[in-house]
């Protein structure tokens, strides 16, 4: 397992975790940082992505539609405010489209990308005024920088998080900003034990409060600041 590297503090000193069924968890001491003890490839994870998948995210999000949307539009106005560049979002990970919707309505150029060929497939047909890329972060090619990205509940899934965070980081104009959430480790956690299913093969690594911004400025951000999330989890902005 010689890919077994911190990527908070580059060691790789590590402690076996928990084993849920068949998947074995680790974490490295020295940052918090929990992950997969065997991560998938790449090509595996994009697999997981599949139609039954994809409907059941738009049958949840239609469900709940207009609390879902309601958030977008607070959290595409929080990120518009600490925009200092210009007015160009991407959405990594747009899901159903409610956040390219709900900044494009706020004045911003937004577009969304998404791995689930499904879901990108009904954010076009429910947004057909609206841009969606239909593939991974690893698979994007831009055809321009970004003033903002927003990146929500899509980092514990992927496979080499710290390139995910670094092709972000190069999506970005100089002074650009991500706003970045994913849950909290801590959410798992009890007196140091684990005291929830972790979610694999789905979630494959989480970060706490403390690891998250040195995470981040290891990746090359300049600055990382937290936002106070109400249900628990992790919401941050990192400007490039």
């Amino acid at each position: 397992m010689s890919d077994l590297i911190c990527p908070v503090t580059g060691d790789g000193d590590w402690r076996p975790l928990c084993t849920q069924g068949p998947h074995a968890w680790i974490v490295f001491p020295r940052s918090g940082y929990i992950r997969l003890a065997e991560m998938p490839v790449f090509e595996d994870a994009k697999e997981f992505q599949s139609p039954e998948i994809g409907n059941k995210y738009i049958a949840g999000y239609v469900k709940k539609a207009d609390s879902k949307f309601r958030r977008s539009k607070r959290r595409a106005a929080y990120l518009k405010k600490h925009m200092r560049t210009g007015t160009r979002v991407l959405d990594v990970g747009s899901n159903v489209g409610f956040f390219v919707r709900a900044a494009h309505g706020l004045g911003l150029q937004a577009e969304g990308l998404e791995i689930n060929s499904v879901l990108t497939a009904y954010a076009r047909e429910t947004n057909p005024d609206l841009t969606f890329h239909d593939c991974a972060l690893e698979e994007f090619e831009p055809e321009h920088a970004f003033d903002g990205v927003y990146c929500s509940e899509v980092i514990e899934h992927v496979t080499d998080v710290a390139d995910f965070a670094k092709r972000i980081l190069a999506l970005l104009k100089p002074g650009g900003v991500l706003y970045l959430t994913t849950p909290s480790s801590d959410e798992y956690m009890k007196g140091g034990k684990v005291n929830r299913n972790l979610g694999a093969p789905d979630h494959k690594l989480y970060f706490n409060k403390q690891n998250i911004g040195p995470f981040l400025m290891r990746a090359g951000f300049s600055a990382v600041s937290h936002k106070f999330a109400f249900g628990g989890g992790l919401q941050v902005i990192a400007q490039r």
